[in-house]
């Protein structure tokens, strides 16, 4: 009969801790920004040149599913009234030591990182790489009312 309690409180127990850690499968954030800066990289100078700082509305919607290597990306840029969008599928993520949240994408024909610094509220979208470097980057300032809103 103890034998048998024991046996039914652990069962119990092991099914109350399960109940407690849900792992989390669908994610999204949602980060608004007003206004960002466009660099190229430079072959001549060996560095990113500053083409453009334009203070136009940018959404961008990062969804996780099931982990956070999977899901997909969508930057959505306002520029002169019309809108550009970027969007490919999440491949692999990572967090470095500074906590700077670090996703890498694909899409049918490219591939790009977003880099999430919460320290300086920018996220930056590397995009259109050579042999060597990304060749255009994205900077965008996320305005403070809407730090990663969850929808």
């Amino acid at each position: 009969m103890k034998n048998t309690l024991t046996v039914f409180l652990l069962l119990l127990q092991t099914v109350v801790f399960a109940q407690q850690l849900p792992e989390k499968v669908n994610d999204q954030k949602r980060y608004k920004s007003d206004n960002r800066m466009f660099y190229v990289w430079n072959e001549g100078r060996d560095a990113y040149d500053l083409r453009d700082t334009e203070f136009e509305n940018s959404v961008i919607d990062i969804r996780e599913i099931g982990s956070r290597s999977n899901g997909y990306i969508l930057l959505a840029l306002t520029d002169d009234g019309n809108v550009r969008t970027y969007h490919g599928s999440i491949i692999q993520f990572n967090i470095d030591d500074e906590g700077n949240s670090t996703w890498v994408l694909r899409s049918k024909n490219a591939r790009g990182k977003l880099v999430l610094d919460p320290k300086k509220k920018t996220l930056t979208y590397s995009y259109e790489s050579n042999e060597k470097r990304y060749v255009k980057i994205f900077v965008f300032h996320i305005t403070d009312d809407d730090d990663e809103r969850d929808n």
